[in-house]
């Protein structure tokens, strides 16, 4: 591998919200990074509580660190894609305010994207616990070493694994953003997180380190476990997934391939069609 020319620039993006009793692990768990190369971009949403002043006063300890504060609500979507456009670099991640990271989090992802450049998006496990103190291991590893987007689509669309692991990893700015943010769709932001993360696996591989990196620590209010996951959630989730396989870059041809199964499974399974509404 030729060394870079020069050090690959990264951008660590907070969306921050209601999180005065947890974020400051996070932020410290940032400023603990081993990697020299960061920036860490922190957007406050408007909240009720000391989150925008314990980030300031984080940002004042540390010269990395920038902090927004919105005027307004902007909701998770929002805040992510307001945080994407801030963004100057060239890699990327989401650190969301319950995730605390290993030290040497970004170092590693860098290594992957630095040294593999069909490589889109570098990620690692996680180790999650609930809010009822009961702990899980998150682990992907569906996607390793598949070349054809097609096949990563079909993937990453089944539904039938951790596909929301790689969320939180490391991606390649000027590819990601090919797929023009995160989007809401007619069920809201249930899962918004998905069709963006199908898009990126349209846009080259998926690469785990296989370490557990990422310590996930879901809290009352957090944002996924007040989902319903209704059959009409599901529903719309599936056709925003459908909705980014025609705005993609692949061929007519391989559009085709993902879509038409998706279509016979989104006109069988019509809430409102079969008189179940929402």
């Amino acid at each position: 591998m030729q060394p870079h020319s020069k050090p690959s620039k990264v951008a660590a993006l907070v969306p921050a919200w209601q999180s005065s009793a947890f974020i400051q692990a996070t932020l410290d768990s940032l400023s603990a990074q081993t990697y020299p190369h960061l920036e860490v971009i922190v957007s406050v949403d408007e909240c009720n509580d000391s989150t925008y002043e314990i980030c300031i006063a984080h940002a004042q300890k540390d010269a990395r660190f920038r902090v927004i504060r919105q005027s307004q609500r902007l909701g998770y979507v929002g805040n992510c894609n307001f945080l994407l456009n801030q963004a100057e670099a060239d890699y990327v991640l989401f650190a969301f305010h319950d995730d605390i990271l290993n030290p040497d989090y970004i170092t590693l992802l860098v290594e992957v994207l630095d040294a593999r450049p069909e490589v889109v998006m570098s990620y690692s496990d996680v180790h999650l616990t609930n809010t009822n103190g009961t702990e899980e291991h998150w682990v992907f590893t569906e996607l390793e070493g598949v070349r054809d987007p097609v096949q990563r689509g079909v993937l990453m669309m089944s539904g039938k694994n951790k596909w929301w692991v790689p969320n939180r990893g490391l991606f390649r700015l000027g590819q990601a953003r090919q797929i023009n943010g995160l989007k809401t769709h007619h069920a809201g932001e249930f899962s918004a997180d998905w069709p963006w993360l199908f898009h990126m696996s349209l846009l080259g591989e998926f690469a785990r380190v296989p370490k557990t990196l990422c310590y996930k620590y879901y809290k009352p209010g957090s944002l996924s476990r007040s989902w319903q996951f209704s059959k009409h959630q599901i529903y719309e989730v599936y056709a925003a997934i459908m909705r980014e396989i025609w705005i993609s870059g692949l061929t007519t041809e391989q559009k085709l391939t993902l879509a038409s199964p998706l279509a016979r499974w989104l006109y069988h399974n019509n809430p409102d069609r079969l008189g179940e509404g929402k």
